[in-house]
């Protein structure tokens, strides 16, 4: 038995320090619920569970985010749903006037109605927003760039972003001089005479004056849907005009009848029109970046080819571009992704959806100048909507199919996110049920080194009964 060194207490107070840190920790757990309150409880784990947490975080983010997608594109459909609603009106409006029992009034009346449906199109176009961002005007459409005069692109999902190259004849106008002044033709011999245009037939009145027959001939082609320019010449008081077709794509070319007598080259000039705009070579041989299973065709200025699994690629050759008919002209179309709208729905950087919204206004739908009151101006109206009313149909089916991916998404986001708390549940939570059998047993250790601590304490005393 020793004095100086009790080493039974120095043994029991040990002891009960480790046991008074396993009831602390235990303490800790249960009533924070966590096993992992300090790195020093689990290092690896820690580092595990901090990097589950920031997906966990991001995978709730990525929901929240996929949400905003499904309500841009609810936005976007709304508007459409109302576009596609005056289109039908203005359809409507031209199957109306393309009766011959309508008078040009009554055509222009509907007119009338048409230009404010096309503003009404153009205003819900630049107008439909979503957290001032605009959607419809082509601001959310993917990009392509052109080193010519090339513009409303409109590309399909499946184009890819690299460089187009084709080579392309465009033609201009149908146009011809006629000398109505000459040659057999004055009709300013103080006589009426009947005159057809491209099928629209007028009287010239008696006169003898050139400005009235210039009046009459103006107005006639005007309704024929024929522009006319007009010179005077001092020498011989002949009367030129020039007509000029704006109808893109007309098979046929300026007709014009004098008294019934058809007037095939007057003036020593023919007259002369174009199927199309644009004429196209062959793809296999003068294009770059498309396949040679692409197929090409035009409608007056507009030009659309499509190729295999979806390849669509669209595009107007603006009017000024034109240059002398027949003249090859190469084209470069540099297709990017730059400008479709991005919706993040991963919790890693490029897990996205990409969504390309194009224009829907009245100049990409090519219904920019529809004109119910010239002649055979509805016909060409009533063809021009039918093919809108489908490109907007179009647009909402790449709408709907992007919200019907992104609630697959959602679902998606929804069983990872799931998952992965589950799993980090089972390295951080605590086992209430097993923590505190733990804390009893540790509270029970507690407790009696305590007790044994203090009999230590007490063995010195027993020396005095030895030296008594």
């Amino acid at each position: 038995m020793k004095v100086n060194r009790n080493i039974s207490a120095v043994i029991s107070n040990s002891q009960l320090h480790r046991t008074e840190d396993n009831l602390s920790a235990s303490i800790q757990r249960l009533s924070s619920g966590y096993k992992i309150n300090q790195a020093k409880d689990n290092p690896s784990g820690t580092a595990i569970s901090n990097k589950m947490r920031a997906q966990i975080n991001a995978l709730s983010q990525a929901e929240r985010n996929a949400g905003d997608g499904t309500s841009v594109l609810q936005t976007a459909d709304g508007a459409l749903n109302e576009s596609m609603a005056i289109l039908q009106r203005m359809r409507e409006l031209s199957v109306q006037a393309a009766t011959d029992s309508m008078t040009p009034s009554d055509k222009k009346a509907c007119q009338d109605e048409l230009i404010q449906l096309q503003d009404e199109l153009n205003r819900i176009s630049k107008d439909t927003e979503f957290n001032s961002k605009t959607l419809l005007d082509g601001s959310l459409e993917r990009r392509v760039f052109s080193d010519q005069k090339v513009s409303n692109f409109r590309t399909s999902e499946y184009v890819d972003s690299k460089l187009y190259e084709f080579t392309a004849i465009p033609a201009r106008h149908a146009r011809g001089a006629a000398d109505f002044g000459a040659s057999g033709y004055n009709l300013a011999d103080g006589n009426a005479h009947e005159v057809t245009l491209n099928g629209y037939t007028f009287l010239v009145p008696a006169t003898t004056s050139e400005n009235d027959v210039l009046e009459a001939i103006r107005e006639g082609a005007e309704t024929a849907g024929l522009s006319v320019d007009n010179t005077f010449s001092g020498a011989s008081g002949i009367l030129d005009l020039q007509l000029t077709t704006d109808a893109f794509g007309e098979a046929d070319p300026i007709e014009i009848q004098i008294d019934g007598n058809v007037v095939s080259n007057p003036n020593n000039t023919n007259f002369r029109g174009t199927d199309a705009k644009v004429s196209l070579t062959d793809p296999s041989g003068a294009c770059v970046g498309f396949t040679e299973t692409a197929t090409w065709k035009s409608n007056g200025n507009r030009v659309i080819t499509t190729d295999q699994n979806g390849f669509e690629l669209s595009f107007t050759i603006d009017e000024e571009d034109y240059p002398v008919t027949g003249i090859y002209k190469d084209y470069k179309l540099d297709a990017t992704s730059i400008g479709a709208m991005k919706v993040q729905i991963g919790a890693h950087e490029a897990q996205e959806i990409e969504m390309s919204i194009p224009a829907v206004d009245t100049i990409s739908l090519m219904i920019d100048d529809l004109n119910l009151v010239v002649n055979n101006g509805a016909d060409r109206a009533i063809a021009a909507l039918d093919d809108a009313i489908a490109e907007v149909s179009s647009v909402r089916s790449r709408i709907g199919a992007y919200e019907n991916r992104i609630d697959f998404a959602v679902k998606s986001l929804e069983a990872t996110n799931e998952n992965m708390e589950s799993a980090i549940s089972r390295i951080l939570d605590t086992d209430m049920a097993e923590e505190m059998s733990n804390y009893a047993n540790q509270q029970v250790l507690d407790q009696a080194a305590i007790s044994v601590l203090s009999q230590a304490n007490d063995m010195p005393q027993q020396v005095l009964q030895l030296l008594s």
